[in-house]
């Protein structure tokens, strides 16, 4: 069987060694909670993937759901007793991100993560698609990614490596323009670079998005962050 690779961060696609492969949507879901869950007993697949309908008829459509697919993809769905699991060795880009997220807070700098570094930018998991499982995925992957993303900027910036700061705070701004400590990075990369003109800036600008947004004030410590003199 060709290697394969699923993609679930930034919609799903499913490819191996002689190119993109199509599935149904049914199939897709399928594929992509095993993916993200790992083995599971056929009762939560069937509950969760089919919740409308009695019992039977969800282990009827999951039944058909895996025969299916491993007409299409052999092996790429197991059995294990009661469990289910998706081809172990099948690459998924959502785990590589939550690998690589992990590597990142447990490190103390940059070195040895190499070029790992490029599924950081990978943002939103499944787009589109609002199963509580899949929302509820989404939002843990994305805050263990925003603390990657922030924890980054400031090795960087500690490290002098502004520009890979710059890119990694904006990125973590970017994905949640209300969280005060992506703002609190990138303000401390504007202040190393010099900048303390941008840093109020954008202090300035966060303090009114809370404002309006939220009715709420940034926190004194952020406020802090700046000289005293320049919020005369």
């Amino acid at each position: 069987m060709p290697a394969l690779r699923l993609r679930l961060m930034d919609g799903f696609a499913l490819e191996s060694s002689r190119g993109s492969i199509q599935l149904p949507v049914g199939l897709q879901r399928l594929l992509a909670f095993l993916a993200l869950r790992g083995p599971a007993h056929r009762y939560v697949v069937a509950g969760t993937l089919w919740p409308e309908v009695p019992d039977a008829h969800a282990l009827a459509s999951l039944r058909t759901g895996v025969w299916r697919m491993n007409r299409i993809l052999p092996g790429v769905i197991q059995v294990r007793g009661a469990a289910l699991l998706a081809q172990e060795n099948m690459s998924v880009d959502s785990r590589d991100q939550e690998e690589l997220t992990t590597r990142v807070m447990r490190d103390v700098d940059e070195r040895g993560l190499g070029d790992g570094l490029d599924c950081i930018w990978l943002a939103e998991l499944l787009p589109g698609w609002y199963d509580d499982w899949v929302v509820l995925e989404r939002e843990r992957l994305s805050q263990l990614r925003l603390h990657a993303l922030e924890h980054l900027a400031m090795v960087m910036t500690r490290g002098h490596q502004l520009e890979a700061a710059l890119q990694f705070a904006l990125e973590a701004f970017h994905a949640e323009p209300l969280r005060e400590t992506a703002n609190a990075a990138l303000m401390e990369v504007y202040l190393a670079e010099g900048n303390i003109s941008s840093a109020v800036h954008h202090y300035e600008l966060f303090r009114d998005l809370l404002r309006r947004e939220l009715d709420l004030e940034p926190s004194p410590g952020l406020q802090r962050l700046l000289p005293e003199q320049a919020l005369r």
